[in-house]
């Protein structure tokens, strides 16, 4: 059972984040995430850091890429797999 109720675009960016397997940046993940579903109401990064906030997503800010590199944490896989 899912925690959240979650809009479709923000469970459309779960999956583009786990398809990155943590190694994308919020570059790669805009674009990938526009490419396929168009462009977002807000910034990439903005949402990205909402289902931080959340606990569906964490963020490496080692210094690479534009804004860290993302991954989904176990807690959103079950929004991913679409449980």
């Amino acid at each position: 059972m899912t925690r959240y109720s979650l809009t479709k675009d923000q469970v459309q960016l779960l999956r583009v984040v786990a398809e990155g397997g943590g190694v994308w940046d919020a570059r790669r993940i805009d674009i990938t995430f526009s490419s396929r579903y168009g462009a977002a109401e807000t910034t990439i990064l903005r949402q990205l850091e909402e289902l931080k906030g959340l606990g569906l997503l964490a963020q490496d800010t080692d210094g690479l890429g534009v804004g860290g590199r993302w991954a989904v944490t176990s807690e959103a896989k079950t929004y991913v797999e679409g449980c």
